[in-house]
């Protein structure tokens, strides 16, 4: 039987780490609402650009005319931060499939950089991930920043699902497509409708990946808070064995302390 004070000094250290678990599911719960109930937002704001450009398409030569270089880049999204079970080991693994030769990685997320060394794969370029929503706006606009000239861009990321899933979408952004429906009537507009467009396709540009950010952020706290779950299980069972152990090791630690003191005592009153 393991000694009683190994056995308390083990059930204090599981105490604190089910405390700290705790706090990092709060905080996992917290983050992955804030993120889902933005969605709404980053979603009006996409189609409005959208519709914006599908006004203004007719009456440009070609829409998709937006970066001056030639690269070609594909922006995946992971994690900054651990405990997220197989989060970014998934978006990883499709990015090995998606990627095209051409194209220039670049990986938003530490972990999801190392996960991609893990695979063989380097980035050319890395953002760390933002951890809350209030850093998604400044994130989006320094990477759209970076893509600004770019031939074309695609977006791997993390589409929040119900019940703390996701699934792993590839969107591409640039260049931009020619409407497929009738023309709309021509808007007003003051600038020359090729300038106009492409201030709009950084726009879109700049929504897209703001929008992709917010559903990465839910997914990766919803991840989260399923492996903190799973620990607080694991260390709630763990918990329940070792008070098992230690109850039976003081029972018999108490026992022996009996048995000392009758055997002493007996001892003692053979001497006289």
């Amino acid at each position: 039987m393991e000694e009683l004070s190994r056995i308390q000094a083990r059930l204090d250290s599981l105490g604190d780490l089910d405390e700290l678990v705790g706090a990092l599911r709060s905080m996992a719960a917290s983050r992955s609402r804030e993120a889902t109930e933005a969605f709404a937002g980053t979603r009006a704001y996409c189609d409005i650009v959208e519709r914006a450009i599908d006004e203004i398409a007719p009456l440009v030569r070609d829409p998709g005319d937006f970066g001056t270089g030639e690269e070609r880049v594909l922006l995946v999204i992971t994690s900054e931060n651990g405990f997220v079970g197989g989060f970014n080991a998934r978006l990883i693994e499709c990015m090995v499939t998606e990627r095209r030769q051409d194209e220039t990685l670049i990986i938003v997320g530490r972990r999801g950089r190392v996960t991609a060394m893990e695979h063989a794969a380097t980035a050319d370029f890395g953002f760390s991930m933002c951890t809350h929503v209030a850093g998604v706006t400044g994130l989006a606009r320094r990477i759209a920043a970076r893509l600004s000239n770019v031939a074309a861009a695609r977006i791997l990321y993390a589409q929040h699902r119900t019940g703390a899933s996701f699934d792993v979408d590839v969107e591409d952004v640039l260049p931009l497509s020619r409407p497929d429906g009738p023309a709309a009537a021509p808007p007003l507009f003051q600038l020359p409708p090729p300038d106009l467009m492409r201030s709009l396709a950084g726009e879109y540009l700049f929504a897209k990946i703001a929008h992709a950010l917010m559903e990465s952020l839910a997914s990766e706290n919803s991840a989260r808070l399923t492996a903190m779950d799973a620990a607080s299980r694991n260390i709630g069972h763990k918990l329940e064995t070792l008070h098992r152990d230690e109850r039976a090791a003081r029972q018999e630690k108490t026992t022996n302390d009996m048995i000392e003191v009758v055997t002493g005592a007996q001892a003692v009153g053979g001497t006289f």
